[in-house]
């Protein structure tokens, strides 16, 4: 009788499933993330830099999402704008994942002393990622501004 045949190649990998909060342990660091601001604002950022916040779900810090559709649910803080999105690649480092309400005292200080360099959580329309100093992104640019999302 002949031989059997060979077995069948092995499929293809999977595409990468976009990123989810809480980044696992040794997995890199570095991410896309998102940023929307104002159009008076976006290109001072580009120029000098990101300046963290000084309120939010999770204290003053520096707020990212995901996807650009998701930072037209995000930027809404009294201190947050819309027309100009920002692309950053932002090294998040270690992340605590927090609950939806986060912690509105947070700040960089108190964060270290715990040991993580970022904050995940999910006010309830997706992830979002806090940094607290500027340090940590490492590179910015503009992108166009997708169509805002249909409730």
């Amino acid at each position: 009788p002949p031989p059997p045949p060979p077995p069948p190649p092995p499929p293809p990998p999977a595409p990468a499933p976009v990123p989810v909060a809480p980044v696992a342990p040794g997995a890199p660091t570095v991410l896309t993330l998102y940023h929307q601001t104002s159009l008076a604002a976006g290109p001072l950022i580009l120029e000098n830099g990101f300046r963290p916040g000084t309120r939010g779900w999770c204290g003053g810090g520096i707020y990212f999402a995901l996807t650009p559709e998701a930072t037209y649910t995000k930027a809404i803080g009294l201190d947050s704008a819309t027309g100009f999105l920002i692309e950053a690649k932002v090294d998040v480092g270690r992340t605590k994942p927090m609950p939806k309400t986060c912690d509105w005292t947070f700040n960089g200080d108190k964060l270290a002393t715990q040991g993580f360099d970022s904050v995940s959580f999910d006010p309830g329309d997706g992830t979002e990622y806090v940094v607290y100093s500027a340090d940590r992104v490492l590179s910015t640019k503009q992108v166009p501004l997708p169509a805002m999302p249909v409730r």
